[in-house]
């Protein structure tokens, strides 16, 4: 019988029960809300022994901006077996049926948050993505000085379309970020979460910067915080810094670009912990290169790369790529021969992951043995590269 199959609303109970089980998780009427509104916006797939679901996954379409360029990204979650069946091949079964299935869709990206990363390197995906955490005493937060803008709280009802707006014109600085959709909003902070939320705003009323937040005596937590520019963000941070008195400490997480905050403090006592997030990996490699936004040069460059990917074979091989002006051509080589005696770049799926979306550079991969090469046509391929680490504020 075919143990693979796509699951439908009504099994979302026994998809409910086994993700409790699996993950140890309290059972309750708003956890269960929560999951039939992840479920109901997601392709969810099942591995089934007899009647019974013994190990499942659910795939969420989300779309995600790469320096302009919008992809049709996977989102992996609830990825969970029965104990008893662990280790059998199920989950491997499922991950094969999902990226193929991707791939029909011409869906160019898969990101997940895993449980182990070298589980999940095994079906091609790689770290992509950091988190910088900072835990600061509530009596070390800077005083700010005086701003112009004012900051009010407000209930989820007026601060959504307001968060909606300012993470959209924030998005270019966040490559490989979710755009997020409506539905998306509410279950990130409104469906079964008690955050807070403030607004800053110029003299004029205009909506400069918002803060996502929860408190208490012993934390206040700052789940995001983002300005549009310097006089919002001191209004915000003055917000936050008036809550000293009510709570012992700060906490902040926010996605890694490469820079922290503690030149900001008088004193640069805060803690801080750069953090391993999510992986990603790239689906169908064809669909990716030809959205993806190089460089623009006007002299002709062309590349013959090899991609070795066991878990999709359609990515796998020797391709041709050529960049003029920002536009790629890619053409997959049928037969290795045409190869011989050029200067191929190689690696797995995993360091062209990484490569492309920014997080490593050649030169970085090339010399951990990652991507071997000619060492020129490395330094080629980098300069066509956007600038900037990849960022992901969300989580699934």
């Amino acid at each position: 019988m075919e143990h693979i199959r796509k699951l439908e609303l009504k099994d979302t109970k026994a998809m409910f029960d086994l993700a409790a089980y699996a993950f140890n998780s309290e059972v309750s009427d708003e956890r269960k809300k929560r999951f039939d509104w992840i479920v109901e916006h997601s392709e969810a797939y099942g591995y089934i022994e007899g009647e019974q679901l013994i190990s499942q996954l659910l795939s969420t379409p989300f779309t995600v901006d790469f320096h302009g360029s919008k992809y049709k990204m996977g989102g992996v979650g609830c990825v969970s077996s029965y104990p008893e069946y662990r280790g059998q091949g199920s989950i491997t079964a499922l991950m094969r049926r999902l990226l193929s299935d991707l791939a029909k869709e011409k869906t160019a990206l898969s990101y997940l948050s895993p449980f182990s990363y070298p589980f999940y390197r095994r079906y091609g995906y790689e770290q992509l993505f950091e988190q910088i955490i900072y835990r600061i005493a509530s009596t070390d937060w800077p005083k700010t000085t005086a701003a112009e803008s004012s900051v009010y709280r407000e209930d989820w009802s007026h601060a959504k379309s307001v968060i909606a707006e300012i993470y959209a014109e924030e998005l270019v600085k966040h490559p490989g970020a979710l755009v997020r959709e409506d539905w998306w909003l509410e279950y990130k902070f409104a469906q079964g979460n008690e955050f807070r939320f403030a607004i800053a705003k110029s003299k004029e009323g205009q909506p400069l910067g918002y803060l996502v937040y929860k408190v208490t005596s012993e934390e206040f937590t700052i789940n995001e915080w983002k300005a549009l520019n310097k006089d919002a963000y001191s209004a915000l941070a003055g917000f936050i810094g008036s809550h000293s008195g009510t709570t012992r400490q700060f906490y902040y997480e926010k996605g890694f670009i490469g820079e922290n905050l503690s030149y900001l403090m008088p004193a640069p006592v805060v803690e801080m912990k750069l953090v391993p997030y999510m992986m990603g990996r790239i689906v169908d490699f064809k669909t990716f290169i030809a959205s993806y936004p190089f460089q623009k040069y006007s002299t002709e460059y062309q590349f013959y790369l090899e991609i070795v990917d066991e878990f999709a074979p359609w990515n796998a091989g020797f391709w041709q790529l050529k960049v003029k002006d920002g536009t790629a051509v890619l053409n997959q080589i049928e037969d290795k021969v045409f190869v011989e005696g050029k200067r191929v770049l190689s690696s797995g799926i995993q360091g062209w992951t990484q490569l492309l979306m920014g997080y490593r550079t050649g030169a970085e991969l090339n010399f951990h043995e990652i991507l071997s090469g000619s060492r020129e046509m490395v330094v080629l391929l980098d300069q066509l590269i956007p600038d900037g680490k990849p960022v992901l504020e969300d989580y699934f």
